[in-house]
């Protein structure tokens, strides 16, 4: 069996149709989800980025041991399992930061997508239309990515575009291969949100007063106007239908190359993000004394598979994670791999499971370990079917949430089920001193 990924990088899994969003535009995400199964229960172990797609490539959660590294050489990847077992396998990717963490390592070609020799633009050449202190890193990453896209006339010279075109080519190249794995990884809905105008009045379409912030500032929402906080949202919805445009031209390629009925295919994200929820702009802090918590906003994550020859149910509710892509795949594949912390979903796929996880455990590595985590740190938290518990360092309180009664986590319900928050505390324990952490570690973020 074939397999292709697609993982979209920021992407907020409410933010799409499939998953209950009636207000932004998905129709090709929607229509490939129609057909497939929807996960709406899935989460990120490790966080962000790079710890993310390391769960994901290793089928471990490596947040209790160490956070944002490159790939370490005794790492098992799933690239390396399929390639053992005969596939050809291929990278195309614009999110940059994979590279240095030496993800490419594993596969036969990988082609990094970035602007063309011609964009000889600088960042010191961009002015700031907004306020600097307004924005994360004091504008920095604003005028590196506006002097990235200083090329762009067209759609098609976005990185989604060029991404998934090319990605298109690769499988022209290589669909007679059997068997092939093909990762597509595109950064286009992280930050800058500067879509092409006519997808931003999909979502703002009337006059605009203020500042026409495109940049996260990582902070709170009290810098905006009520009409400027609506703008970043606009925004930010307007990439994901960009996004979601190109993602479906490789997916109608895919479709009309005949490989569905030969190619698992599987859509996901990353992360997500907040836009103005619990009254936060970004996805983590940036304030090293005022560490976030992972809602579900950030926390939950879009994870839509087509398995070819399944009985594939509509919707499966059971609890799943990033770390559980790679046996999945593996699994799929009829590979042989090493043991691993996650599990194949393919039970839940084939309708011979509804259990999956009792608990899912998200963060930022906070300890010794490498990664840059000091400024960035964030809380734990442990997803179950029902609850979610928040814990972190002192004086943060714990937080209890009964999702099923309070979907936006604003009423912390710790006082009144004390005997849950423990037995969740026990297994976060649990799952910290079997994962690597130091005990240390452990007691800084289990106190109740």
């Amino acid at each position: 069996m074939n397999v292709i990924v697609i993982c979209m990088d920021t992407l907020r899994r409410d933010y799409l149709g499939c998953y209950g969003n009636a207000s932004i535009r998905t129709p090709a995400i929607d229509a490939f989800a129609a057909r497939a199964t929807c996960l709406d229960r899935a989460y990120c172990g490790s966080f962000p980025t790079v710890p993310m797609r390391t769960d994901a490539f290793t089928g471990n959660c490596n947040w209790p041991r160490y956070g944002w590294k490159p790939l370490g050489d005794e790492e098992i990847t799933v690239t390396q399992c399929l390639r053992e077992a005969g596939y050809h396998t291929g990278l195309i990717l614009d999110t940059s930061n994979m590279v240095p963490a030496k993800f490419p390592r594993d596969f036969h070609e990988y082609d990094l997508i970035g602007p063309p020799p011609e964009n000889t633009t600088k960042r010191d050449d961009i002015e700031m239309p907004f306020p600097a202190e307004n924005v994360r890193q004091g504008g920095g990453g604003y005028r590196r990515d506006m002097a990235r896209m200083a090329h762009m006339r067209h759609e098609t010279d976005w990185f989604v575009a060029r991404t998934m075109i090319r990605a298109g080519e690769w499988l022209e190249d290589n669909y007679q291969r059997d068997p092939f794995f093909l990762w597509v990884d595109t950064f286009e809905i992280h930050e800058i949100w500067r879509a092409p105008d006519y997808y931003t009045r999909l979502y703002s379409p009337g006059p605009f007063e203020g500042h026409d912030y495109c940049f996260p500032n990582y902070g709170y929402i009290d810098i905006y106007t009520r009409q400027e906080h609506d703008r970043l949202r606009a925004r930010y919805a307007a990439e994901v239908t960009l996004t979601d445009k190109w993602v479906g031209v490789l997916l109608r390629q895919i479709e009309e190359m005949g490989l569905l009925d030969s190619t698992m295919v599987m859509l996901v994200s990353d992360h997500g993000m907040y836009l103005g929820e619990h009254s936060r702009m970004g996805k983590h802090t940036v304030d090293p004394n005022d560490p976030w918590p992972i809602y579900e906003e950030v926390g939950g994550i879009p994870l839509i598979v087509w398995l070819p020859g399944a009985k594939l149910p509509k919707r499966v509710s059971a609890l799943v994670q990033a770390a559980d892509i790679a046996p999945t795949i593996i699994d799929a594949a009829g590979a042989a791999g090493p043991g691993m912390y996650g599990r194949s979903i393919v039970p839940l796929l084939s309708g011979d499971a509804r259990r999956h996880w009792d608990f899912v455990f998200t963060s930022r590595h906070c300890g010794s370990g490498p990664g840059p985590s000091g400024a960035r740190r964030s809380h734990i938290t442990v997803t179950g079917p029902r609850y979610s518990l928040v814990v972190g360092r002192e004086p943060f309180e714990a937080e209890l949430f009964d999702r099923r009664a309070d979907l936006w986590q604003l009423d912390n319900c710790i006082k009144k089920h004390p005997r849950i928050a423990k037995q969740m505390l026990d297994a976060l324990v649990e799952f910290m001193r079997e994962g690597g952490s130091g005990e240390e570690y452990v007691e800084t973020y289990t106190r109740l």
